[in-house]
């Protein structure tokens, strides 16, 4: 089940009736359980025999590490057994294929020829998400930032909550356990705020990013048939869908979860005005940002280590995090390419001897520098092959003979972006965060608001395309 198709109307609705007019109390939070499971079972029932799996085993390894107080020896092997056996899991469904054929490849240059078996296994939708959650509470409840949970559907809310179960945003223990303990209230601020965040999140989804795909797709999928300016507008045109996608899929998260009285983090704050790499990766898909930070990047030393290990640990981090997209290697120099220009970023800044270059660096330069090195390693993430990734820089190098159909649509790029930078400006009074002040938005703002609405649901394609993150 998505946000976007017919029947989660219907659902949510149910859903919500039961939830604040008939139950009371910690049946709430069962409801919600339940409808969490049929949300998450609505694609193969079967799948909640793996996300039940996640959650007993970091439920019940949580529990070790508690009672093992003072048995750090211990604490390290029930850690461990438990994100080995969650990593093994994301292993098998996401990148036993990759690994197998990458391993061939290198024996047969090697000499040798090798064929094993390919396992005909279909990746379970939203395994990266939950699964990243469920370490960061076990490596949380290790480093004693929050106590191990002992409810057993406390823990089972916390990774299966399907607001943003299938595509993030990655919510942390920390914050989600305190806000199923608190009593709720359903109020004007709550009904607004939430309204408010999902329908400009449809607005991106339906209206834009639903819109952009059909330009893009066929481009992509026969790269050889296309001009150079094609192949140059496409890629603009990813980079502008891919945010009106993933941003969208966020907002309307964010609207779902405060309409039953939960806050979950905003996931991108105007990323394509950032004046540096550093910058972008603050704005950009923030909760897995500050995820890939707090547990990958950091405890391999982070900064602490001198400049040498510093720039190991960005190239470590970011490649990791491309793989983390997918079982390919353009995620991995897609990653790369990241991790490369947040090193050249750090280098360039640590050697900035005068200090008045350094605000040179940021402003309009800044930002259009970042947004050739975001947009150029977009290609290598859309594109089927390397041989495409190459055909397609070479192409907005002017170092391609071009093809013969042409396409139009740059003129999505610009404006799209003005949009975003309009919309994201009212997002940002959302405060998704606890401390949200109590909304009235003026009935202007709302009429202007329906109107948009309308023209999405008019402009929304008879089959929408699936949430680009959803393969994730």
């Amino acid at each position: 089940m998505i946000f976007t198709e017919a029947i989660f109307p219907l659902f949510l609705g149910i859903v919500l009736f039961v939830y604040w007019v008939v139950l009371r109390g910690d049946w709430r939070n069962h409801w919600l359980l339940l409808a969490s499971a049929v949300f998450y079972g609505w694609w193969d029932a079967k799948l909640l025999l793996l996300i039940g799996a996640v959650i007993g085993v970091s439920w019940l390894a949580a529990l070790m590490i508690r009672r093992r107080e003072g048995d750090r020896r211990g604490q390290l092997i029930a850690l461990w057994l438990a994100i080995g056996f969650q990593l093994s899991m994301l292993g098998v469904f996401k990148y036993f294929n990759f690994f197998k054929a990458s391993a061939e490849d290198m024996l047969t240059m090697a000499g040798w020829t090798v064929s094993w078996p390919v396992l005909n296994i279909i990746l379970p939708v939203g395994i990266s998400f939950y699964i990243f959650q469920a370490i960061s509470y076990l490596v949380d409840v290790f480093r004693k930032d929050l106590p191990a949970q002992r409810r057993l559907d406390r823990v089972a809310l916390y990774i299966a909550f399907f607001p943003q179960l299938v595509a993030g945003p990655i919510v942390r223990a920390a914050s989600f356990f305190p806000q199923i303990e608190r009593q709720k209230k359903l109020t004007s601020a709550l009904i607004a705020s939430g309204a408010k965040a999902f329908i400009i999140g449809f607005i991106y989804k339906a209206a834009l990013a639903d819109n952009i795909a059909p330009f893009v797709d066929p481009v992509f999928a026969e790269i050889g048939l296309w001009s150079n300016s094609s192949l140059v507008a496409a890629t603009l045109a990813f980079g502008t869908q891919i945010y009106f996608d993933f941003a969208g899929y966020s907002l309307m998260a964010i609207g779902v979860a405060r309409w039953f009285g939960f806050y979950i983090p905003k996931n991108f704050d105007d990323p394509y005005s950032s004046p540096s790499m550093t910058v972008f990766w603050r704005r950009w898909h923030m909760s897995l940002s500050f995820w890939l930070r707090d547990y990958l990047y950091i405890p391999l030393g982070g900064n602490r280590l001198g400049a040498l290990k510093t720039y190991r640990n960005l190239m470590i981090t970011m490649v990791l995090g491309g793989l983390w997209h997918g079982a390919a290697w353009n995620f991995v120099i897609w990653g790369a390419i990241h991790g490369a220009a947040l090193s050249l970023h750090r280098i360039i800044m640590g050697r900035a001897q005068n200090r008045l270059l350094v605000p040179a660096l940021g402003g309009a330069f800044g930002i259009v520098m970042t947004l050739i090195v975001v947009f150029a390693a977009w290609v290598p993430f859309r594109a089927e092959n390397l041989s495409d990734t190459v055909s397609v820089w070479a192409a907005s190098l002017g170092l391609r003979e071009g093809g013969m159909q042409q396409i139009s649509i740059v003129a999505f790029f610009v404006p799209g972006l003005l949009l975003v930078d309009s919309l994201m400006s009212q997002v940002d009074r959302l405060k998704s965060l606890p401390k949200a002040p109590a909304f009235r938005s003026p009935s202007l703002y709302w009429a202007g608001l329906g109107c948009l609405t309308a023209i999405a649901l008019a402009l929304f394609p008879l089959k929408s395309a699936p949430f680009v993150y959803f393969q994730f």
